[in-house]
């Protein structure tokens, strides 16, 4: 179904945020009572799609900064649903996986996210494929746009390419 056009004809980044906002309350309301919020069920998923992977790697996925995701990975392991492995390629780092109490918890808000995810792709009407690689290009071009040249940091740094699997630990 068509999208009604915008009467003001406000900005990209404003749409692209009002766009976060639905899809906010959305997975709010569908996975409320679950045991992850939505934002702790991405990261899961991270974890849970990309098996064994590094901070690095994990914090690219999600699109967030490492010290972030780091902060997330502290409660997540207090909790007892991940931990570290050494890394097989550098001593320095670890990767993370999910626990057995981790994966239980993911498969549950999976259910959850699920149900939703299907009742928004119905909405779509179809193909979900184009809507998919317009949002992957909206967040290249964040990506890229967000560095100033002049004043590059590795923190504000493009992130690692954006895989062509969904968010959400579908597998699971």
């Amino acid at each position: 179904m068509p999208a009604a056009p915008d009467p003001l004809e406000t900005s990209l980044l404003f749409d692209v945020f009002a766009l976060n906002q639905a899809v906010s309350r959305l997975l709010g309301n569908a996975m409320r009572g679950g045991p992850l919020t939505p934002a702790e069920y991405a990261t899961y998923s991270a974890i849970f799609e990309l098996e064994a992977a590094t901070p690095t790697a994990l914090a690219a996925r999600l699109g967030m900064r490492l010290t972030t995701f780091i902060d997330k990975l502290r409660v997540i392991e207090a909790r007892g649903h991940a931990r570290r492995l050494p890394n097989p390629t550098d001593r320095r780092s670890y990767r993370v996986v999910l626990t057995a109490e981790g994966l239980v918890a993911h498969r549950a808000a999976n259910r959850l996210f699920e149900a939703a995810a299907a009742r928004f792709e119905a909405e779509l009407g179809g193909d979900k494929r184009p809507a998919s690689q317009l949002l992957r290009a909206l967040r290249v071009a964040a990506d890229a746009a967000r560095v100033d040249p002049a004043n590059a940091s590795n923190e504000d740094a493009p992130s690692a390419p954006v895989s062509p699997r969904p968010l959400g630990g579908r597998a699971g």
